[in-house]
């Protein structure tokens, strides 16, 4: 099962603000991690009766959904809940907590990074989690478990024994080639158990699908901020590098989606990385396989022409994406990202130049080292990214925050030198912050030295808005598209605003904000003919815009 990010989030006013622009999902995250499909592939090519059930997909797409309802119909003994990013903490253990409510006879299992980091602290305080399985490759014990095996011989377990904890440490650490990751599972699953939508990875795949191809677990980098780091694997989940799946199996895998499928292909894991051979295989083997899908690429650095030379011979239409994350090169470096601003413009010009079909270039608010001035250097920087390459519609530049939470076990939530200051560090106090928040705001587990919360929020409000301006006026995109997203994120300002006066539906409170706010009144009034927030967000922009219309008459 996989959680929604806030269990709650259909009653509650939320204003998740522009956290969730990194990923294809939406601000309840409802993407489940890929892991699930290899979960689900190993388990029913042996003989077990598995499914994925997206439990945040469900309640995104139907107010009547009723998880309750669900859980008393299931006919199973074991579920697991994905507690990989921690943002999914609330909805994971609300989840585990209404199954104990409803199904004590369920046994409830935990997984992921998060799970992993704080699987000490879940076992000695979630009394409605039975277990949780270590690691970022779990097919093997889950399988012990669930066979029936004498819990004592289960590697990488901890679990609740006759009312006390018992923890089997963690030595279990296999490669990756054994995982299979069978799309057609997924169908199978689909038709048997005749639910399409719990088995969706996310809320527009039937519109626009992805399929991805798992290259690598962790990383040859340590990049300051990311919980998936060499740092965190090393320290925390016991490898002493990344592990590679081989290029046969990727090649495999890529062409069984496009025999099957036919959509496109996300490979995770900077394919260019590897070695001259490596590259030469897959890619000429790709093409003597006949791929005839659109090929979307992360990569890590910028790399030289000759290489993405070689990855067109595969397909002309190749998408990538790179995340600088600043213009400023020492922030970069002191962030982990080992390359300067010239070697990625030539990397985005080269990539152009040979037919590349879209690149995106990521930038982020929050890092360590920036200050408000380093983040609007960086809207500067886009626009001359784009003009040096004659503002040609294929690129396509992004900024965003760091949010809601930095990731346990990333260097910047462990180190004290890298100038974060932590509003939160165990998992309950995570989960307290969106118990109880109602904007990203609140929920943000962390100031800067450079930025306080409050800067961070404003400095990405203006920093998106300038964007976009940039692009309007360079044509990527029309003046009807860019007073459609401004206006959303002046709604989400305005929402954040409130919420720091006080209560959403006490304006009164708050006379001289809601003066400050009464320009605004058009804005509103658009946001709410355009439709576009969630219904969360929806009520409140209602509310906002009865009261400034009172308040003008």
């Amino acid at each position: 099962m996989h959680p929604p990010s806030i269990y709650d989030f259909r009653k509650r006013d939320i204003v998740a603000g522009p956290i969730s622009e990194l990923v294809p999902s939406t601000g309840v995250f409802e993407m489940y991690p890929i892991g699930f499909l290899a979960m689900l592939s190993y388990l029913n090519t042996r003989g077990y009766r598995a499914r994925i059930d997206n439990i945040a997909l469900k309640m995104l797409s139907s107010k009547r959904y009723s998880f309750n309802e669900e859980i008393l119909k299931l006919d199973t003994e074991y579920i697991g809940i994905d507690l990989h990013w921690l943002p999914h903490v609330h909805g994971a253990l609300s989840l585990a907590r209404i199954i104990k409510e409803e199904r004590p006879d369920i046994k409830v299992m935990l997984g992921g990074f998060s799970a992993t980091y704080y699987a000490t602290e879940i076992m000695s305080k979630i009394k409605d989690v039975d277990l949780v399985i270590r690691g970022d490759t779990t097919e093997k014990p889950m399988e012990m478990v669930i066979s029936g095996k004498n819990m004592e011989d289960i590697p990488n377990t901890i679990y609740r024994s006759e009312g006390k904890v018992k923890d089997n440490g963690f030595t279990f650490t296999p490669d990756m080639d054994y995982q299979e990751f069978d799309y057609s599972q997924i169908i199978k699953s689909s038709i048997k158990t005749m639910d399409i939508s719990g088995h969706l990875p996310y809320c527009d795949w039937m519109k626009e699908p992805v399929a991805m191809v798992l290259s690598t677990h962790g990383c040859a980098f340590s990049c300051g901020i990311c919980g998936g780091s060499y740092f965190a694997f090393k320290n925390f989940y016991h490898r002493n590098g990344p592990i590679y799946r081989s290029s046969k199996r990727i090649v495999d895998d890529i062409m069984r989606i496009n025999d099957d499928l036919k959509i496109p292909v996300f490979v995770a894991g900077d394919l260019l990385m590897r070695s001259e051979k490596e590259i030469d295989y897959i890619f000429d083997n790709l093409k003597k396989e006949g791929m005839d899908v659109p090929l979307l690429m992360e990569v890590f650095v910028p790399h030289p022409r000759e290489r993405i030379n070689k990855l067109m011979r595969a397909t002309s239409d190749v998408s990538m994406e790179i995340s600088p994350d600043s213009s400023n090169d020492n922030i970069r470096f002191r962030n982990g990202r080992p390359y300067k601003n010239r070697e990625l413009e030539k990397f985005v010009s080269d990539f152009m130049d040979l037919g590349g079909k879209k690149i995106d270039v990521y930038f982020m608010v929050g890092l360590s080292g920036q200050k408000r001035e380093d983040v609007l250097d960086d809207v500067k920087y886009s626009k001359h990214l784009m003009e040096s390459n004659k503002n040609d519609e294929r690129l396509f530049i992004f900024t965003s925050p760091l949010s809601p939470f930095l990731d346990p076990g990333s260097m910047s939530f462990e180190t004290p030198s890298k100038g974060y200051k932590l509003r939160f560090r165990t998992l309950l106090e995570h989960y307290d912050a969106l118990d109880k928040g109602r904007t990203w705001e609140d929920y943000l587990n962390y100031e800067t030295n450079w930025m306080d919360r409050q800067t961070i929020v404003e400095t990405t409000y203006d920093a998106i808005d300038m964007l976009l301006k940039e692009k309007e006026e360079l044509g990527y995109i029309d003046k009807e598209e860019y007073e459609r997203s401004h206006h959303v994120l002046e709604t989400s300002r305005l929402a954040v605003k409130l919420s720091r006066a006080g209560d959403y539906g006490m304006m009164s409170k708050g006379e001289a904000l809601i003066r400050n706010c009464s320009g605004k009144y058009t804005v509103l009034k658009k946001q709410i003919m355009w439709g576009s927030p969630s219904m969360g967000e929806k009520k409140l922009i209602f509310m906002i815009y009865r009261y400034l219309h009172s308040s003008r008459k």
